[in-house]
C-alpha cells in the first residue's frame, strides 16, 4: 500500500487557479461580473420609486417613467376606475422597494457567498437570473413594444452580467475539493 505523497510546491492541481481575497482565502471568477449586475436592478428600483412618487405628487402632469411620458397622468388613471390610482400607487411603491431589496440580496450573496466559492449562492444567483432577470426582461420588452420605451436595455444588462459571472463561476464553485496531500497515484484528466 502506498502512502499518499505531498504535492510537489509549483506542481498542477485539479482545480482551476483563482486568484486570492485580502483574507487568503480563494476568490472564485466571475464575482466580479455578478456583483455588479446587482446594481442594475438597484437602479431600476429606485427609478421605479421616484417615478411613482413623482407621479403621485404631480397628479395632473404625463406619467413619467424616467426616460419618457405616457399617455396618462395619475388623475386621469380613474376613469380606467375609482381603485386605478391606488392600484398604480401600490404596485409602484412595493414593486421599487422589492426591486431594490433583491438587488441588494444579488449584490451581498456575490461578495460574500460567491466569492468564497459557496454552491448555495451560485444557486441562488441562478434562481435570480432565471426567475427575475428572464421575467423582467421579458416584461420590458413587451412594455417596449407597446410604448417605445427602452425599459428592457436595464434587464437585459443585468442577464448579461448574471449569465457571464454564472458561466465563469460555475467550474470553480463545483470543482471536487482541492487536496493538499494527493491521494491518486495518476492524475485524472
Amino acid at each position: 500500500m502506498t502512502s499518499p505523497q505531498p504535492t510537489p510546491v509549483g506542481a498542477p492541481t485539479d482545480r482551476p487557479t483563482r486568484a486570492t481575497t485580502h483574507h487568503g482565502s480563494p476568490s472564485v471568477s466571475g464575482w466580479r461580473l455578478i456583483f455588479v449586475a446587482g446594481f442594475v436592478p438597484l437602479v431600476a428600483g429606485l427609478i421605479t420609486l421616484l417615478t411613482t412618487w413623482l407621479g403621485v405628487a404631480r397628479s395632473d402632469s404625463r406619467w413619467w417613467t424616467g426616460v419618457g411620458s405616457l399617455d396618462f397622468s395619475y388623475s386621469t388613471l380613474s376613469r380606467a376606475g375609482s381603485d386605478a390610482p391606488a392600484w398604480v400607487q401600490l404596485t409602484g411603491s412595493v414593486g421599487g422597494v422589492n426591486i431594490v431589496a433583491g438587488a441588494v440580496a444579488v449584490i451581498v450573496v456575490a461578495r460574500f457567498g460567491l466569492r468564497n466559492g459557496q454552491r448555495w449562492a451560485w444557486w441562488f444567483l441562478a434562481f435570480c437570473f432565471v426567475w427575475v432577470g428572464l421575467h423582467d426582461a421579458s416584461a420590458a420588452t413587451r412594455f417596449f413594444q407597446t410604448t417605445g420605451q427602452p425599459f428592457m436595455l436595464l434587464p437585459y444588462t443585468y442577464c448579461a452580467l448574471m449569465l457571464g459571472g454564472l458561466l465563469r463561476s460555475r467550474r470553480a464553485v463545483f470543482a471536487s475539493p482541492d487536496f493538499t496531500t494527493s491521494t491518486r497515484s495518476v492524475p485524472c484528466a
